[in-house]
């Protein structure tokens, strides 16, 4: 049976250096072909647990547990205020991320495998973007909207978003990657991916995105340039990041994008009823905040629901208090703001559980890590600090591609990071 049971774990392996770069270039190129990645690396994980000879330890335990709070949660939610299943499939991909974190901690994974991944992916998405913009070839995948590119997302934001995830990770991997067998071909690659992912960040016009790449900046700094005293590497990262935002504020698109949420957010609060201030961008995450505040401030113990987010807010416009776009909404842009709204003070505390829980693991595994392991822990941190900014200027769980994105890649670096996780070259 054990001799059975290390076949296949060998056999896990050897697939996952190739299932891994094939999700993560597929996130680009085929969000169907990303997601059913996605559930085979599931599927594989709940098959490596279910193998004899697997170690669950406190590190372990730790992860599984930041991850399980906060779907908890949404389910202790429904079971009062009313079900809605449909609502909890995105809070669900955080419970995908256990088996796929299990997988790799069982299997082990190479750097150089998830780095060439990012490297394909960056250079994807460069030019999933270029060729959009241009409108060469058309279809699905080259599609605009107002003229910014979607890949296969769902819409511009979360494009952009992965995008620059996907650039700064590469980044990591060329600053961290210099001890990898291959480098120079590999750290070569990143850089080409880090040219593609920040080209259709760029061209996606996402704010987001952009106010994320300093914070990884900051992030890949810190914790990756290693053999130096700490103040050195804290002004490293304080350097990094400045050098970052000056770059991106010479951009003449990222300038005028910056310049009209300012002035989106200087008219509502000149007259907040008026319908041109409240319809726009910034207006209509302000005017949410607002009511969701008000909605928090009448529920504040398990908020108004998750099942009920949707009829409330058809109420609200019905009534007039909010204008029609909103119907369109999944959230209200904004993750602290989102789960007081819908899951009261109960809820937003196991969000907070999540977001500490996950950091304090990160933070654990770092200690004494050093090349592959560095490397994964970095990784996993620029996801983590990210996905924050996006979630608080949007709302956690948007998008379902971003979704998916962020709960494997959270599970891989996580388990990558883990000092008993096997080491592959």
């Amino acid at each position: 049976m054990r001799a059975e049971a290390g076949r296949l774990v060998a056999l896990l392996g050897r697939l996952l250096p190739w299932l891994l770069p094939a999700f993560l270039a597929s996130l680009m190129l085929s969000g169907a072909l990303a997601r059913n990645l996605a559930l085979v690396l599931m599927l594989l994980g709940l098959l490596a647990v279910a193998t004899p000879g697997r170690c669950i330890d406190r590190l372990d335990r730790r992860f599984m547990l930041a991850a399980a709070v906060l779907p908890a949660a949404y389910v202790l939610n429904m079971a009062v205020l009313g079900w809605n299943m449909r609502v909890f499939d995105r809070p669900a991909h955080l419970l995908w991320a256990i088996p796929v974190y299990l997988l790799v901690r069982r299997c082990g994974l190479s750097s150089r495998a998830l780095l060439a991944g990012f490297a394909a992916a960056g250079l994807a998405a460069g030019g999933v973007a270029l060729l959009a913009k241009s409108e060469l070839f058309g279809g699905p995948l080259m599609r605009l909207e107002f003229g910014r590119p979607m890949g296969p997302f769902s819409s511009p934001g979360p494009f952009g978003n992965y995008s620059a995830v996907i650039a700064m990770a590469c980044l990591a991997g060329w600053l961290g990657g210099a001890g990898l067998r291959g480098g120079r071909w590999v750290r070569l690659a990143a850089l080409l991916g880090v040219s593609g992912g920040l080209v259709a960040s760029l061209l996606s016009e996402t704010r987001s995105a952009w106010a994320s790449l300093p914070v990884m900046a900051l992030v890949a700094a810190t914790v990756l340039v290693g053999g130096r005293p700490a103040g050195r590497r804290g002004l490293a990262a304080v350097v990094a990041a400045v050098l970052l935002v000056a770059g991106l504020l010479a951009v003449d698109t990222v300038h005028e994008r910056l310049l009209l949420g300012a002035n989106e957010v200087r008219a509502y609060l000149a007259d907040p009823t008026a319908a041109a201030a409240r319809e726009t961008s910034m207006g209509l995450r302000l005017l949410s905040w607002e009511w969701g505040w008000q909605q928090f401030l009448a529920h504040p113990v398990l908020g108004i629901g998750v099942a009920q987010f949707r009829p409330t807010v058809d109420a609200a416009v019905a009534a007039g208090a909010l204008p029609e776009v909103l119907r369109n909404f999944n959230g209200l842009h904004n993750l602290l703001i989102d789960h007081l709204t819908t899951t009261g003070l109960v809820g937003t505390l196991a969000m907070l559980g999540f977001w500490v829980g996950m950091f304090l693991y990160f933070r654990a595994v770092r200690r004494g890590a050093d090349g592959a392991r560095r490397l994964f822990a970095g990784w996993g941190l620029m996801v983590l600090a990210a996905e924050l900014v996006f979630a608080s200027v949007g709302s956690m769980f948007a998008s379902s591609l971003g979704t998916v994105a962020f709960t494997v890649l959270l599970a891989v670096c996580a388990a990558g990071a883990h000092p008993a996780t096997p080491e592959r070259g």
